[in-house]
Order: C-alpha cells, then sequence, then structure tokens
C-alpha cells in the first residue's frame, strides 16, 4: 500500500512542471477593438475626380434697366476635376468644375413688363492652396475664374429670349476630408461674380450681369 502511495506521489510531482508549463503557455484573446481607416501622411498628391451637390442663395441678376431680380435660389449639382501637390502640410493644386441646375428670378412691372432671367449652366478653373489639420483633414482657399450663362426671356409685351455666356471671378473656402486612401468628401462655399452683357432683344436692352453665392458638398476619388 504504501508503494502505491509513494508512487503515485511522485507521478504527481513529475506531471506538476508539464502542467504548470502548459497552464502559462495560455493567453486570453482580447476582444477585437474597431480602428478607423484613416489615410496615411503624404497622399494627397494626384490627381482626382468626383461630382457634387449644392445650393445657389442670395443671387442677383443685376441690370441697367432697374429691373428687380435680387433674392434668386436654386438648386445645382455637377463634376470636378483636378491635381494636388503635398508640401509637407501644406496642399496646392488645382481644379475645374461644371455644374448644371436652376436659379431664376422673375420681374413683373404694373405695366405690360414681365421678364425673367434665369442661370442653367456654371463653371470655373481654379487654384487652390490648403493646410492639413490632420494627415486626412484639409482646410483650404480657392480662387480664380468663373463661366456661366446668363439667359433673359420676355414674355410681355413681346414673346423672346436671349442668352449670353458670362466670364467673371469666383473664390471661396472649404475643407475636404479623406475617409481612405481613394475616397475624400468636401463642403465648400464660394461667392461668384459674372460680368454684364448686352440684351438687345429684350424690353428696356438692359446690360445684365450675375452675382450669388453656392453651398456645395461632394465627393472626390483620388488615383
Amino acid at each position: 500500500m504504501k508503494k502505491v502511495i509513494w508512487a503515485t506521489a511522485i507521478a504527481a510531482t513529475l506531471a506538476s512542471p508539464a502542467m504548470a508549463a502548459d497552464l502559462s503557455g495560455r493567453r486570453a484573446i482580447p476582444d477585437a477593438v474597431y480602428s478607423p481607416v484613416i489615410a496615411p501622411a503624404g497622399v494627397w498628391t494626384g490627381f482626382y475626380v468626383g461630382a457634387h451637390l449644392g445650393l445657389g442663395f442670395g443671387s442677383r441678376f443685376n441690370n441697367t434697366a432697374g429691373y428687380a431680380m435680387g433674392g434668386a435660389s436654386g438648386l445645382l449639382g455637377g463634376v470636378q476635376a483636378g491635381y494636388d501637390y503635398q508640401i509637407n502640410r501644406f496642399v496646392v493644386g488645382g481644379v475645374a468644375d461644371l455644374s448644371y441646375g436652376g436659379i431664376s428670378r422673375r420681374y413683373v412691372a404694373a405695366g405690360p413688363i414681365d421678364v425673367r432671367a434665369s442661370q442653367n449652366w456654371s463653371g470655373s478653373l481654379r487654384g487652390r492652396l490648403g493646410y492639413l489639420v490632420q494627415d486626412n483633414m484639409l482646410i483650404y482657399g480657392t480662387a480664380g475664374l468663373a463661366l456661366g450663362n446668363v439667359r433673359a426671356h420676355e414674355n410681355s409685351p413681346l414673346i423672346v429670349s436671349q442668352s449670353r455666356s458670362l466670364v467673371g471671378w469666383t473664390a471661396g473656402l472649404g475643407g475636404e476630408y479623406m475617409f481612405t486612401r481613394n475616397i475624400s468628401g468636401l463642403l465648400e462655399y464660394r461667392y461668384t461674380g459674372l460680368t454684364r452683357a448686352d440684351y438687345t432683344n429684350i424690353v428696356g436692352t438692359p446690360r445684365m450681369g450675375f452675382e450669388g453665392h453656392q453651398i456645395r458638398t461632394g465627393v472626390n476619388y483620388r488615383f
């Protein structure tokens, strides 16, 4: 009986280190932690294309005939393409965009005059200068050449219309956030002013131009 007890004790003693080694080798598996995809530094350099939607507000079809055509507003949408180059935390680049929409205003006088002005398309060719407040978050200023049409339609005393393509300038501020290496989103404010042109077919033969404000948001795909 004593031999059996001594044999059991010796076996337990020899097995203890192996069991301890086996237990010590086991590690608790940590819970998975979500980590958002952050764009690394230096990835803003390159070409991009995208699309945007926006709102034109506080717009005015200024004219020499005295037609009250302020307070015009409307929706717009379009596409853009550009190139950025990153220098440390600064980003410089150029961008072109083209938008279609319906910003319009009607003027009706006590007499027979009934004239409506509208802008159906606009575009720009601009420079951008920005600063990276984070590796994937850019704030920037932008300015450059603006283009757009202004169409005048007379309903009374005659029914006639005339359209001009105008040039001017635009400037604004914006921010862009890079969600992944290839996808970024933007929010931008711009003021646009277009020079006047002659509308000889319209009653009063006005010289008419355009000025207005736009807020737009969009998404870019970066190559």
